[in-house]
C-alpha cells in the first residue's frame, strides 16, 4: 500500500511482481505428475511474458 502513496513510482511494475509471485506461488504447489504436459508449456511463457514485461519497465525507469 505504501508504494501507491509514493511519488514517482510506477504502478505497472507493482502489478507485474505481484502477478510474478502469485505465478511462482502456483508454480511451487504445483503437482507436476498431475498436469499436462500443454499445461506447464503455458505457464512457463506466461513466466516468461511476465519477466519480460517487468525487465521492460524496469529498463525505461
Amino acid at each position: 500500500m505504501k508504494t501507491y502513496l509514493v511519488e514517482k513510482v510506477n504502478h505497472v511494475e507493482v502489478v507485474l511482481a505481484v502477478a510474478i509471485i502469485a505465478v511462482a506461488r502456483k508454480v511451487i504447489i504445483l503437482d507436476v505428475k498431475e498436469v499436462s504436459s500443454l499445461t506447464l508449456i503455458g505457464i512457463g511463457a506466461i513466466i516468461i511474458s511476465l519477466l519480460v514485461g517487468y525487465y521492460l519497465v524496469r529498463r525505461n525507469r
